[in-house]
C-alpha cells in the first residue's frame, strides 16, 4: 500500500487505473499506520492488488506511482526523497520535469543495454 495524509485515495486510484498497467489495480484505502512517518494520523491511499504475476512489473508501477504522486500532490510530495527509491538522477530530473512514464524509463535504456552487452560474455549456457 502507498499512502499519506495528504492523499485522496480515491483520486490516486482512478489515476493510476487509468493507466492501464497490466497485472495490477489499485484500490483506494484510508489507514492510519502505527509506525512510520506518519504513525498515529490518519492516511489516504492505495492498496497495490496485484491480479497477475507473470504480467506485473515492478519498476513501472513504481515509475508509474511516482509519476501520479508528482503530478496529483507536487505541492506535498517530497520527489527529492524518490532517489532512495529510484536510484537514477536522469531519471529523477525527468520527473520532476514532468516527462511521460515512458521519457523516465527511457533515461535508463541505454545503461540498461550496454549491462546486457556486457553480461552476455558471461553467460556459459
Amino acid at each position: 500500500m502507498v499512502g499519506a495524509p495528504w492523499i485522496d485515495g480515491q483520486n490516486l486510484a482512478e489515476a493510476l487505473n487509468r493507466a492501464g498497467l497490466a497485472g495490477v489495480r489499485f484500490v483506494p484505502i484510508k489507514f492510519t499506520p502505527k509506525s512510520s512517518k506518519f504513525a498515529n494520523e490518519e492516511c489516504g491511499g492505495v492498496n497495490i492488488v496485484i491480479t497477475d504475476r507473470g504480467a506485473f512489473r515492478s519498476v513501472a508501477t513504481g515509475v508509474e506511482i511516482a509519476y501520479q504522486l508528482n503530478l496529483l500532490y507536487s505541492n506535498m510530495w517530497k520527489v527529492d526523497d524518490y532517489i532512495r527509491l529510484l536510484a537514477n538522477r536522469a531519471a529523477l530530473a525527468a520527473l520532476k520535469e514532468g516527462k511521460t512514464v515512458a521519457d523516465i524509463t527511457a533515461t535508463w535504456q541505454e545503461g540498461l543495454a550496454q549491462f546486457a552487452r556486457i553480461r552476455q560474455q558471461y553467460l556459459l549456457y
